[in-house]
């Protein structure tokens, strides 16, 4: 992909989220975006890009445990979703006259498997998908991976290409790791927050559509409605998860910074010459740290430390107004005896302006191997693949993994639109849990302490940074 390119991606990387995050309570002609496991006419078509004959020869994607949902399909099975991506798939082989390697790994994010692979030079596979956590981060910086400015066909600017990406945690104008619609288990990982709409009614409280809806939806509002939510149940005096009800609550390493990250936390951003540079240290982290501890006052919130899932029980009970959780929660949602709706973390304050939603650091996108000497070829099969899965993968998506045919309101729909347009990720190796819940527990902003005791740390990380993406 050229440079210029990526600079068109980046200033038109917030477009789909303003087009269609407009409404206010007057606006009663909103239309729903449409719905659809039958495909559509986009206009983005395989024949748009270059003639190409693999000749047989097998194009290999290497997949992390676990993410090879939206990439691997043997064949047909009736399921609606693995049909989609077998189709996908086949039309990419016929098309280019190619065999498809996937291999997904034995075991959770093979890093070190990854890393031989390259070192003894085996060109087996032209890409690997894998996690976005802080060892990936390592590998970019040992030189690893190569810059997708050398894939000359893709184009950051569809709306099939998650452009922020090359924004949040690639620099330099250099991008070494990228996804979209190429994997949909991207977005299964994107944190939002589900409400209890049944809870919502019994005490009174309005639905937040509005407040998102007219970027009003603050952080301050927010624990307004968390406040309510919050009963001693069990009658005994005493604060209790077994058998109280809170007004908020979630697992503790996914929901401590997915609250950061909505209220506009973001630990390093590019400077004037486009290279990482730490913002930690400054008022408005103090804010948000304040802020948390607002949040989880005993009586408002339950930050789950203690074993996975409890949270999730306590939501299956009726006991949790607002929880936080997955997009690929809406589907167990569907089965519960409350009817829940979805809305983005909140911002800070309105002047922040939009959305952030944390994409888990589980959340898979590619990476392409020095090894790899088939550029060109690569960013074809990637386009394409990613052309056939925005076309016919992501409308099945929509509907059977998200069940959004089984929304409970129309707004369902436009929250999840808008919860995906604003995905932003994040190496959760400078501001993780740990932070969050020591200024919980101690009910006091210990930041400034805790980041004096890391600086040390962050500095040496971003020193590495700057020398490898300003080289």
């Amino acid at each position: 992909m050229k440079r210029i390119a990526l600079l068109l991606a980046l200033l038109l990387a917030l477009t789909p989220v303003l087009a269609s995050c407009t409404g206010s309570e007057d606006d009663t002609t909103r239309e729903a975006p449409s719905v659809s496991t039958e495909a559509t006419d986009t206009g983005f078509s395989l024949d748009t890009l270059p003639e190409l004959d693999f000749d047989k020869k097998e194009f290999g994607i290497f997949i992390d445990k676990g993410g090879a949902g939206y990439l691997i399909a043997e064949e047909e099975t009736g399921d609606l979703v693995t049909d989609a991506v077998f189709q996908r798939n086949l039309a990419i082989e016929e098309k280019f006259n190619l065999t498809f390697n996937m291999a997904e790994a034995e075991v959770n994010h093979p890093n070190a498997q990854i890393k031989n692979y390259i070192l003894a030079d085996d060109k087996t596979f032209h890409t690997f998908v894998n996690v976005v956590t802080s060892p990936m981060l390592n590998m970019v910086l040992e030189g690893y991976f190569v810059d997708w400015n050398e894939l000359e066909y893709l184009d950051y600017t569809k709306p099939y290409w998650n452009s922020r990406i090359a924004t949040d945690i690639n620099y330099g104008g250099k991008v070494y790791v990228m996804g979209g619609d190429l994997n949909l288990t991207t977005y299964n990982s994107t944190n939002c927050i589900m409400f209890n709409q049944n809870l919502f009614e019994d005490l009174g409280i309005d639905f937040p559509y509005d407040a998102v809806y007219n970027y009003t939806w603050t952080v301050d509002k927010f624990i307004e409605i968390i406040k309510q939510g919050y009963s001693d149940l069990d009658g005994n005096t005493e604060i209790s998860y077994e058998g109280d009800r809170f007004g908020f609550s979630g697992w503790s390493a996914e929901l401590c910074p997915a609250v950061y990250i909505g209220m506009g936390g973001k630990p390093v951003i590019n400077d004037e010459n486009n290279l990482p540079v730490l913002n930690l240290n400054n008022e408005r982290t103090v804010r948000i740290f304040d802020k948390i501890i607002e949040i989880f006052d005993n009586q408002n919130a339950f930050i789950n430390a203690k074993e996975y899932n409890i949270d999730k029980t306590m939501r299956n009970e009726g006991r949790i107004l607002m929880d936080d959780s997955f997009i690929s929660f809406l589907t167990v949602n569907r089965s519960s005896d409350f009817r829940f709706g979805v809305v983005p973390y909140p911002m800070l304050d309105e002047e922040q302006g939009e959305y952030n939603s944390r994409a888990a650091n589980i959340a898979h996108l590619c990476y392409i191997p020095t090894t790899n000497k088939e550029l060109e070829e690569t960013g074809i099969i990637l386009e394409a693949m990613s052309i056939e899965s925005y076309n016919n993968v992501r409308p099945v998506y929509y509907d059977v993994t998200l069940s959004l045919k089984e929304a409970p309101d129309t707004e369902t729909i436009d929250m999840v639109d808008m919860i995906l347009a604003s995905s932003t990720y994040m190496y959760e190796g400078f501001v993780d849990s740990s932070i969050v819940k020591q200024v919980v527990n101690n009910q006091t902003n210990t930041f400034s302490s805790w980041y004096a005791g890391n600086e040390p740390v962050f500095k040496k990380t971003i020193k590495k940074m700057v020398d490898f993406y300003g080289a």
